[in-house]
């Protein structure tokens, strides 16, 4: 993936600003809603500044490596990846021999081995006294505190666990663990372990605050994750398959918890980017929906300047905002069509396809009752923008509207396909038949983007395209569409 300007590299000079530059920027920008590519046209007046701060934001972007977001543990769908009592009972599940991981004493073994290589903790074990090394949590001492786990060998060590994820120590919950004299909930005192074998740990993020009792040494969830880390790296396939995933889904938890992955890197970095460029981008933004707009209002003349063989007529009561042609003027099978403008409902219609259903005649104003039918090529400026602007893609769709009668509908729909299937007629390229109950068919044209300084006139000459390719290179299908929309008209009126 990577990020362009779709013009010059270089700042233009005057004469090349004489018309709006287009910009665009490929790839995702989460604070402009995750989008992939963002096209801006600048008017000349700001056109020299902005594109030096949009190359600069460019290349800043082209910096940033590719990353996907990872896809979420289980810990993070069931929405329970910030409970300390799940990651407590998640770790000490894989310490306990007991549990039925098929681990036996192995995590244990690899644990206690890294924990006395540290140089904060004094603590030494013996392998061979593994198999007495017992687990348990949640353990009531004698001054009714709870630490959250104790391993220990009876008579010789034992280690108290303090696990703190986003909360921080409250009641002096370590300096209670030290003062206590024993554990009884697992029968183990103090007084029958050294006081050289009696360890601590506190359990937390690497940037937590320090425990209030200096007795306890602070290890970080990232060092954990390390070493379960590296034990699955050494076991090499010799655990059962779905403890080996259960652990290292585990371990990525606790790493896309507490330590920024790439992928948020990446997008941490965008976000900034957003915020340092936020007046460039909302000024080529502005100067896009400004330009938007003023398209939804004038493409169906601009659409009927760039096609050949036709004239623009005028027709008195066509509203002001649709444009009506002739296509093959000079010939005597030349018909009209009606371009009407607009970005909610813009389409393209035979003069024909909209019509009275009392007296059959045809409709150019808005309608004053329910007595018309009407079917149109809708391109949908604002329902299918993202499609246009994403991924230049223009769909048209012959759509009966929201006025007709939907049995009237369904009778021309089922005519153009019992046609077509008479016929034997190969629909072109472009076209299929639609599923939905509201559409006959829909057709896709290519927006030839990089073909054009424009997106306006890309855009354009797709709708030049679709329009040549149905009206005059494959007319049997809009001959198709005449005859089942008069015969429907006829049988259900």
């Amino acid at each position: 993936m990577w990020f362009r300007i779709a013009d010059r590299d270089r700042v233009p000079s005057p004469r090349h600003c004489q018309q709006p530059r287009r910009f665009e920027i490929r790839k995702n920008i989460p604070s402009l809603g995750n989008c992939d590519t963002l096209i801006f046209y600048l008017s000349p007046i700001h056109c020299v500044s902005v594109e030096k701060q949009l190359q600069e934001l460019v290349q800043r972007l082209n910096h940033l490596p590719d990353s996907d977001e990872p896809p979420p543990t289980t810990l993070q769908i069931l929405g329970r990846h910030q409970q300390e009592q799940d990651w407590q009972r998640l770790l000490f599940h894989f310490l306990s021999s007991e549990e039925r991981h098929g681990l036996n004493y192995a995590l244990l073994e690899h644990l206690l081995s890294s924990l006395s290589d540290r140089d904060d903790l004094d603590y030494t074990f013996s392998r061979l006294d593994l198999q007495d090394v017992q687990v348990e949590t949640e353990v009531v001492t004698s001054n009714d505190s709870r630490p959250d786990a104790v391993l220990w060998l009876p008579g010789e060590w034992y280690i108290c666990w303090e696990l703190k994820l986003w909360a921080s120590e409250t009641h002096k919950q370590t300096k209670a663990y030290i003062d206590a004299s024993s554990f009884p909930a697992i029968d183990l005192s103090k007084d029958e372990v050294p006081v050289d074998n009696r360890h601590y740990i506190y359990l937390a993020p690497e940037n937590a605050s320090p425990p209030e009792a200096t007795e306890f040494v602070q290890v970080s969830w990232e060092w954990i994750a390390s070493e379960l880390q590296a034990f699955l790296a050494k076991s090499q396939g010799g655990y059962p398959a779905r403890t080996t995933a259960q652990l290292d889904d585990f371990i990525s938890t606790i790493q896309q918890e507490l330590t920024m992955t790439e992928y948020q890197e990446n997008q941490q970095e965008k976000a900034q980017l957003y915020f340092d460029y936020y007046d460039e981008i909302e000024d080529v933004q502005s100067a896009f929906e400004n330009q938007w707009d003023a398209f939804a209002d004038n493409w169906g003349l601009r659409l009927a300047r760039e096609l050949d063989g036709v004239e623009i007529v005028e027709i008195p009561d066509l509203p002001d905002n649709h444009i009506a042609i002739e296509l093959d003027p000079d010939s005597d099978d030349r018909t009209r069509w009606i371009f009407r403008q607009g970005s909610s409902w813009a389409g393209i219609a035979k003069e024909q396809w909209r019509r009275r259903t009392d007296e059959g005649s045809v409709i150019y104003t808005k309608r004053d009752d329910d007595n018309y039918a009407h079917i149109t090529l809708y391109h949908r400026l604002e329902k299918n923008r993202q499609k246009a602007i994403k991924d230049g893609v223009l769909e048209l769709t012959l759509w009966h509207g929201t006025s007709s009668d939907t049995e009237f509908h369904k009778m021309v729909k089922e005519r153009v396909r019992n046609k077509i299937a008479e016929r034997d007629y190969e629909l072109p390229p472009a076209v299929s038949l639609a599923g939905g109950s509201g559409s006959v068919f829909s057709a896709t044209y290519n927006i030839p983007i990089t073909e054009h300084d424009d997106f306006f006139d890309a855009y354009t000459a797709a709708l030049g395209d679709a329009f040549v390719d149905l009206s005059v290179e494959n007319p049997e299908i809009i001959t198709i569409i005449d005859e089942s929309f008069d015969e429907s008209m006829t049988a259900y009126y």
